[in-house]
């Protein structure tokens, strides 16, 4: 019998896991690693909010987003993952960004209350080949020369998970010796393999050593590798109803 591995990229796998207001602690501490927040910095809190962007025009675009939480720190966030390389995704961001923003103001309110709004994608292949090998990648408005920030309402974040994969092969052992927050999520993500039937034994041996603190038995779940339930050939249009994976 082929041993499948439970694959948190897909589409369906990733919101049940992070979408889900009744597992909120894991979005809190997913989001934390991400956004490598500590201290009083830290979120505490989410909002679980309406992942559909109405078009505003009768002929206008509806959109669809992944996740979409409000914080503690009176934050919008929305994370995206994107598995197969449409070459439209800075746009995409831009676009998501501009429509969670514009529509955080209602009329007559004043444009201070405007919320910071960050968007993170989550991606399976490399969004700037030619400009960056790294893993993680964090986008501000800034001036040209000087540098400063035009307003930090405006934060971008992108994860390569292919990029991801080359460093931790190449350069496991000073990854280990200096973890990044995000490490754990990222082999979570990185570690099994749907399409191809394939799971990362190395990733799973690290990560059934490490210690995970509130999150531990999500990640004790993970690492028993229970089959996945099976998906419609179309990550775009799952099954209208999922078994839930996850405790």
């Amino acid at each position: 019998m082929t041993k499948e591995y439970l694959d948190l990229k897909m589409d369906f796998m990733f919101k049940q896991l992070f979408g889900d207001p009744k597992r909120k602690n894991i979005t809190i501490a997913f989001l934390n690693d991400l956004l490598h927040r500590k201290g009083t910095e830290r979120i505490v809190d989410v909002q679980y909010e309406n992942t559909e962007l109405i078009k505003e025009e009768l002929d206008g675009k509806t959109s669809r987003l992944d996740i979409l939480v409000f914080t503690s720190a009176s934050e919008r966030i929305n994370v995206e993952i994107q598995l197969a390389n449409q070459h439209d995704m800075p746009e995409r961001v831009l676009y998501y960004w501009s429509r969670l923003f514009s529509a955080s103001l209602a009329a007559g309110e004043n444009y201070r209350n405007l919320p910071p709004t960050i968007m993170i994608s989550i991606l399976n292949y490399p969004l700037f080949p030619h400009e960056t090998d790294s893993f993680h990648n964090v986008f501000h408005l800034r001036e040209d020369t000087e540098h400063f920030l035009w307003s930090p309402h405006i934060e971008f974040h992108a994860f390569d998970l292919s990029q991801f994969m080359v460093k931790w092969r190449k350069y496991r052992r000073e990854i280990k010796n200096n973890p990044p927050p995000e490490l754990p999520w990222l082999m979570m993500l990185t570690a099994a393999d749907y399409e191809k039937k394939t799971g990362d034994t190395g990733i799973f041996h690290y990560l059934s050593n490490y210690t995970f603190g509130c999150c531990g038995y999500l990640f004790n779940r993970f690492l028993r590798s229970a089959p996945a339930p099976t998906p419609s050939r179309s990550q775009a249009n799952p099954p209208r109803k999922v078994k839930d994976t996850f405790p």
